[in-house]
């Protein structure tokens, strides 16, 4: 089974037990990447002369924009590099959001950021694992979740310039929602990548994708219900 398809034109799919190790390397990664992230905003917000520089001015915009173009170049690049390149593009990523939510420390209470990081887990794990053992296909659950992204993302750039906070608490709620059902739609993607594919970077493709979706429940559950400091 060293071939994806075999000489009879069939696919050929992994064991179960070889599948299970591939997702276990996939939330791995993922958790990696999340503690990078944390670890990178916390010593950001804990230096008062690095948070002025990065988040006063222009440069304020280079670091909130610097992960959409990361994510895209990592897109491209992912599938020509090694599986070692591509988890040092996951890792640079990471710590790219680790800058660009660095002012999480300095605005919401230690124990909000706990609090939400918590929730996150449950809701996330909870989703995933669902996603990972259903039977049933989530395909058009994904579909309408990424219309749903779509809108909420239109909507974002709107209240940019409305300056809604009514509208940023409507927002941070269909978020979490729209985030919980892809978390199972990508559970799902991945594992069913992962148990054809031998080569290639699925693994820290689906571990990226994990990943933000993560990301977004805690930064949206932090938004939501998070305690600002005085």
């Amino acid at each position: 089974m060293n071939d994806i398809i075999n000489d009879a034109g069939f696919v050929n799919y992994r064991s179960a037990e070889e599948v299970n190790s591939s997702m276990i390397r996939v939330y791995n990664y993922m958790t990696f990447a999340i503690v990078n992230s944390m670890l990178v905003s916390y010593l950001v917000s804990s230096s008062p002369a690095l948070m002025l520089f990065l988040f006063t001015g222009a440069m304020k915009w280079v670091v909130m924009l610097s992960p959409i173009a990361a994510i895209f170049a990592i897109g491209y690049f992912i599938d020509k590099v090694t599986k070692g390149g591509a988890l040092l593009m996951l890792h640079g990523f990471a710590a790219l959001m680790g800058l660009s939510f660095g002012f999480i420390f300095a605005v919401y209470s230690l124990g909000s950021i706990v609090g939400a990081f918590m929730g996150a887990a449950v809701l996330f794990g909870s989703m995933t694992l669902y996603g990972y053992f259903t039977k049933r296909s989530l395909e058009s659950l994904g579909q309408f979740m990424f219309v749903g992204l779509i809108a909420i993302l239109i909507a974002s750039v709107v209240n940019i310039f409305i300056g809604s906070t009514v509208m940023q608490m409507v927002i941070s709620a269909l978020a979490i929602i729209i985030f919980l059902g892809l978390t199972a739609y990508d559970t799902q993607q991945i594992r069913e990548a992962v148990s054809v594919a031998y080569e290639g970077n699925e693994e820290v493709k689906g571990a990226l994708t994990l990943y933000m979706d993560f990301i977004n429940i805690f930064i949206n559950l932090l938004q939501l219900f998070g305690d600002k400091k005085d």
